[in-house]
């Protein structure tokens, strides 16, 4: 019954995958995205009460291996071959640099011990409940966008067959990463998120989404050829290719080494810097795309990948500390980029980058209390930030911009995805939500770190108080209500909308309330990874050293407060009341006022964006050399 379950997150998806490329019909279609959807929710939940407390293992006989050498051989020659296609010099080459040395690793590998093939502990099995549960709900939404989408390009045959066999091909390939014990199997699942990740960018296949793909596919084949290299250490230093056996191997200067290019593979799929402009380039894929990638599945299996080596990386703490550098330098600076971004999906890409660099920051910090914020910080971040990115798709739709300026009115227009849009942003910076106890337990574990605590708190309140400038930018842009839309109108959308946005709501408010359960979760999940305990926990909140963060009470306040507030805007009633100029108003027209030389200007409200400090081109180019920088010193130190 274990292998039936562990298996079947892998095998189900696959096989729904390979349906959906043959699905031209849209009933068909449904049934496989809902069939995809309860299917792998009862997997996860069943496969993660089994593993509360246990580890559970399956090994594979090496016939299935086999099977698994040639798919990563074609993988590989598909990747060489898109880069000869499109004379890209970058994917040829990184191609090749993985070709040649796994033909040469296949005459060897039979010899090095890989078992167990697959290892379900807490970590993993509440990675699939995210993967599954987020990424099937994105599969659901997927439905209504895509045809809304074709819609607007005006496509005579459709092409969402190809689409959805890409996304539930992704839900596979993740589950497998997070799962996989075998280096070379996770290698494998790795490239194949990269294949998918190539192809849903270019779906539109115009010359943008082309390009932009094409340099997702070379970055994500750098980390390809750190998993190589990570391999040849493995099978010639520690004689093992298992995951387990290589983080508990004695220490030497094999092993930080692996760890550092292990780490270098996950910095690449999380997006981190310098590696960030893959992400930036990804928006243009459709919102689904976005979703999938960077909230649920692609973007955390760096950070996954990090937070199982912290066990290793406690012997190590010069590596650990230059990780928790790369995180903060992508933490701070992304979320001071993103005040300075009008587009939607730039905003969230940028956020993005700088959620999952506070969570390598809380993995490098690599204390208890520093661990279960990253978990909480991943956990809440996947619902939060897929909730995000779905409303913000369904608003695109209707108002064909992203520009964010734009979106003035929304809560009048579009009052359901405005709605989820205002809480996704509440959610992800605001009490009582399990966002900010995340943020709440990573400056407590960064101020316990007496050497370094000063910077790492400076970091630490500069990334918060940019965060919350850009989203309080964003929501008062949403709450600015033109004179004409003033009344509410009722929002008919698409039944596969609102089950997947109010789902996530009501997950993410379920799980903030109820975050001491989720404490209790990450704590055994600590317990197996590292056997250590953070801190205390209970159905009220959590406790630790310095304070405790109470959600029941806090949620029961805000409750009266929204209650109150209400009752006292009914009492009192409202009028709608012309803006204040200074008292130069134009008399006959309120909303314009007198400039210089007498002549009457339309006022306009818009926000700050900083675009001479930090619009300009060099600003990221100046941040990927540093971060290249921060990357040669570790690696300089693992190596010296």
């Amino acid at each position: 019954m274990t292998e039936y379950f562990t298996s079947s997150l892998i095998i189900l998806p696959l096989f729904l995958a390979l349906i959906s490329a043959f699905s031209y019909n849209r009933t068909l279609r449904y049934v496989l995205a809902y069939l995809t959807l309860t299917s792998l929710t009862v997997m996860s939940i069943l496969t993660f009460i089994r593993a509360q407390g246990v580890i559970i293992t399956l090994d594979y006989p090496s016939q299935v291996g086999l099977i698994i050498t040639t798919l990563d051989m074609l993988l590989l020659l598909y990747f060489l071959y898109v880069g000869i296609k499109k004379r890209h010099v970058l994917v040829v080459i990184l191609a090749f640099l993985q070709v040649i040395p796994l033909i040469h690793l296949e005459t060897v590998i039979h010899e090095v011990r890989a078992s167990p093939t697959f290892l379900i502990d807490p970590l993993s099995a509440t990675m699939c409940l995210i993967i599954c549960i987020i990424g099937s709900l994105i599969v659901v939404y997927s439905l209504s966008y895509m045809e809304e989408h074709e819609k607007h390009l005006h496509l005579k045959k459709t092409r969402q067959p190809r689409f959805l066999f890409f996304m539930i091909l992704f839900l596979a390939a993740m589950n497998g990463v997070v799962i996989s014990n075998n280096l070379y199997w996770l290698y494998f699942f790795w490239e194949v998120t990269t294949f998918c990740c190539y192809q849903l960018i270019r779906h539109d296949l115009t010359e943008q989404s082309e390009k932009n793909a094409l340099l997702a596919l070379w970055v994500g084949l750098i980390g390809g050829v750190a998993f190589i290299g990570s391999m040849y250490l493995g099978v010639y230093y520690v004689y093992s290719l298992s995951i387990a056996e290589i983080l508990r191997a004695k220490a030497s200067v094999y092993i930080p080494l692996t760890l550092a290019l292990l780490s270098l593979a996950a910095f690449t799929k999380s997006a981190q810097i310098p590696f960030q402009s893959w992400l930036l380039g990804a928006m243009i894929a459709p919102t689904p795309v976005s979703a999938l990638l960077h909230s649920s599945t692609m973007v955390k299996a760096g950070v996954y990948l990090i937070l199982r080596m912290t066990p290793a990386m406690s012997n190590f703490p010069a590596l650990s500390y230059c990780i928790a550098a790369v995180g903060g330098l992508s933490f701070l600076s992304a979320s001071v980029l993103a005040i300075n971004q009008r587009e939607s999906k730039k905003v969230l890409a940028y956020s993005t980058i700088s959620n999952l660099g506070l969570i390598i920051l809380c993995a490098g910090i690599n204390t208890p209390l520093a661990l279960m914020a990253a978990m909480f910080l991943l956990i809440f971040h996947a619902i939060s930030k897929g909730l995000l990115f779905l409303g913000a798709g369904v608003i695109e739709n209707r108002v064909l911009t992203r520009n964010i300026e734009h979106w003035e009115g929304m809560l009048g227009k579009y009052p359901l995805s405005a709605m989820v849009m205002l809480l996704g942003m509440v959610m992800m910076y605001l009490p009582p939500f399990g966002m900010l106890i995340g943020k709440w337990l990573t400056i407590e574990s960064a101020s316990s770190l007496k050497a370094i605590s000063i910077p790492l708190v400076l970091i630490l309140s500069i990334g918060g108080a940019t965060t919350t400038f850009f989203w309080s930018k964003w929501m008062g842009c949403m709450l600015t209500h033109p004179p004409a839309l003033f009344e509410l109108k009722p929002e008919k959308i698409p039944f596969s909308y609102k089950l997947s946005m109010l789902t996530m709501v009501g997950i993410d408010v379920a799980l903030s309330i109820f975050a001491g359960l989720v404490a209790a979760i990450i704590d055994l999940a600590l317990k197996v990874l590292r056997g250590e305990a953070p801190v205390p926990y209970s159905l009220l909140g959590i406790f630790t050293d310095m304070g405790s963060f109470l959600t029941i009470p806090l949620i029961l306040s805000f409750l009266v407060a929204i209650v109150l507030a209400l009752v006292i805007a009914r009492l009192r009633g409202g009028s709608m009341a012309p803006p204040y100029l200074c008292g130069e108003n134009v008399s006959r027209d309120p909303y314009s006022f007198i400039s210089t030389v007498d002549k009457p200007v339309k006022f306009d409200v818009s926000n700050l964006y900083f675009d001479r400090s930090l619009g300009s081109p060099s600003v990221n180019k100046t941040l990927t050399l540093i971060g290249m920088i921060l990357l040669a010193f570790m690696f300089s130190l693992v190596v010296i």
